[in-house]
């Protein structure tokens, strides 16, 4: 590991300064920075903790009626959160309590796990030099080892986004606000993920030096209920393999409004509209869940190892669509 010089900011000002500086890097808790500076992929000279500004960055408050939750906020806070307890929020709670181990959710944030990099075993390496990682001219997974790599929406690299929180907020309807160049604007939050992933462009779109200040939960309207699935080879400390959060909306026991949002299958969270436009005006039922399951992995291009997603992602949009109308 490379000598880098350590900043402490005491205001966001200080921190997105510093931030902007040619190969710096923020930390929250840091999980996610430290393999990377362990698997010798990144030797940044500067690293500008925010961890002194819990004060403004950490927490979860009313927005209207609706919920902020702050980029520093702990997975087990998001878990345990007594805001969080009901239909509406199910999936972010689940997806928040389901990832890794008790230690890391105690130490691991909500903005670290939607920022994380990509858990690829080629772009984490550095014994090898892959497209994504700028150190190679091709995706090596595309014709390598890829039974954990993207089957949906790839183009040049078949990497998947690891968050296990950004299909349930996506789902859930969030947005969220960052902050650059002394403003903080608010945007959908899948305006944090690139419209075309491809391998030049990174698992987020914000720029050098923006800071992930909170995300915003819609308030409830009606009977809202979501809840979060993944598949995984373990029960505790492991990737998913498949994953989908689901939200419904019933009303005399018919769906008026839907989402279902994939996970661990693309380079991004994937929203499958379609999916979810076949469930409006249908009463919760297997025959309407199979036909959205079906359609959630539609245009699916498998690779050479990993074609078993397509199964397990159809049985666990089933399973939470079953769950969710119960």
């Amino acid at each position: 590991m490379k000598p880098f010089t350590y900043v402490l900011p005491h205001t966001l000002a200080e921190a997105h300064t510093a931030a902007k500086k040619a190969g710096a890097v923020l930390k929250g808790a840091g999980i996610d920075l430290v393999d990377r500076l362990k698997e010798r992929i990144e030797a940044p000279p500067e690293v500008v903790n925010l961890l002194p500004l819990k004060n403004d960055l950490a927490g979860i408050a009313d927005d209207g009626g609706g919920l902020r939750i702050g980029a520093l906020t702990t997975l087990r806070q998001i878990a345990e959160a007594a805001a969080l307890q009901g239909p509406a929020f199910g999936a972010v709670r689940i997806a928040a309590g389901l990832t890794a181990t008790p230690l890391v959710r105690n130490r691991a944030t909500l903005g670290g796990n939607l920022l994380q990099l990509a858990r690829c075993w080629y772009l984490r390496s550095a014994a090898f030099g892959c497209l994504h990682g700028g150190k190679g001219p091709t995706c090596l997974a595309m014709t390598g080892e890829n039974r954990y790599h993207s089957i949906l929406g790839w183009h040049d690299c078949v990497r998947v986004h690891p968050s296990n929180l950004a299909p349930a907020l996506l789902a859930c309807g969030a947005e969220y606000t960052t902050f650059f160049d002394g403003k903080q604007e608010r945007r959908p939050l899948a305006a944090l993920f690139p419209d075309e992933p491809t391998a030049q462009k990174a698992e987020h779109t914000l720029r050098d030096g923006e800071i992930l200040v909170a995300i915003h939960l819609p308030k409830p309207s009606g009977d809202v209920r979501s809840t979060y699935q993944e598949t995984r080879e373990k029960d505790s400390f492991d990737w998913a393999t498949t994953a989908a959060a689901v939200q419904v909306t019933l009303q005399d026991g018919t769906i008026t409004d839907a989402s279902i949002v994939l996970g661990a299958v693309s380079p991004v969270p994937r929203p499958r509209a379609e999916a979810a436009k076949s469930l409006i005006g249908k009463k919760p039922g297997d025959a309407a869940f199979l036909k959205a399951a079906e359609m959630a992995v539609a245009g699916a291009s498998p690779l050479s190892q990993n074609a078993y997603k397509l199964s397990l992602c159809k049985a666990i949009v089933r399973a939470a669509l079953t769950e969710v109308t119960r």
